[in-house]
């Protein structure tokens, strides 16, 4: 397990300002939705002006897709932009999600071996109804992680379902070949703490990182998961 109390520096604030950072960042990882003016005011905390002369500069440059519908202005990420894929990356891994649910793991570091996105928010092919799945693995229990992540939860404005295992839990899962865990070893997982070499010491063996095959219902414990994951 780490202590990881100090965390390193947002890599997107050396790129983008403030207001920007914080407007790239919700757009670029709801990247399905549009939304008015006065909504991203609310996300980014910034003044209207602000965030309105933004959102025009994006715009201008093809970065978002400026709409009018009635007498309101929407704006979303443009899928046309030539440098899309790479800014919905940058933002995914800095001020999207994996970053926030670091930070509001942070508290919890040092009981936690492995903490990675799975599903669709690990593929980068979160849609609106899309909920994140998480798996943590340390000595935390699953109402620790839940009340930890509740405030990143709600201003990512999606639920996260964490599916939490003891280290113990987890080596004795993989050794009977539970079929979640080893279903989860074929698919792409995003680390927010911990990383593969991580995992492999836990015993784990990464067998791929391709799409995963489909599962069936019922993909962990109960008592591991929220209802209703949106992958």
């Amino acid at each position: 397990m780490r202590t990881n109390d100090t965390l390193p520096p947002d890599p997107a604030a050396a790129l983008f300002r403030k207001t920007r950072r914080q407007l790239l960042g919700w757009l670029f990882t709801h990247t399905d939705e549009s939304f008015y003016v006065r909504e991203l005011v609310r996300v980014s905390g910034a003044a209207v002006g602000a965030v309105s002369k933004e959102l025009e500069e994006l715009a201008a440059a093809g970065i978002l897709r400026r709409t009018v519908r009635g007498n309101q202005v929407f704006y979303q990420s443009d899928s046309a932009s030539p440098i899309f894929e790479e800014l919905k990356s940058i933002f995914v891994k800095t001020a999207g999600i994996a970053d926030q649910i670091r930070r509001a793991l942070v508290s919890l570091a040092d009981r936690i071996t492995v903490a990675a996105l799975y599903g669709s928010a690990a593929r980068g092919g979160l849609r609106a109804p899309s909920d994140v799945d998480l798996l943590v693995i340390g000595g935390v229990s699953f109402g620790e992680v839940v009340t930890a992540l509740a405030g990143v939860q709600s201003a990512l404005g999606r639920e996260i379902n964490p599916s939490v295992y003891s280290t113990r839990e987890f080596r004795s899962k993989l050794r009977a070949r539970h079929h979640f865990l080893t279903s989860l070893m074929k698919e792409p997982l995003q680390f927010v703490i911990g990383g593969p070499d991580d995992l492999e010491r836990l015993g784990a063996k990464r067998l791929g990182t391709g799409p995963p095959p489909e599962l069936p219902g019922g993909r962990g414990p109960s008592r591991h998961r929220r209802p209703g994951s949106g992958r």
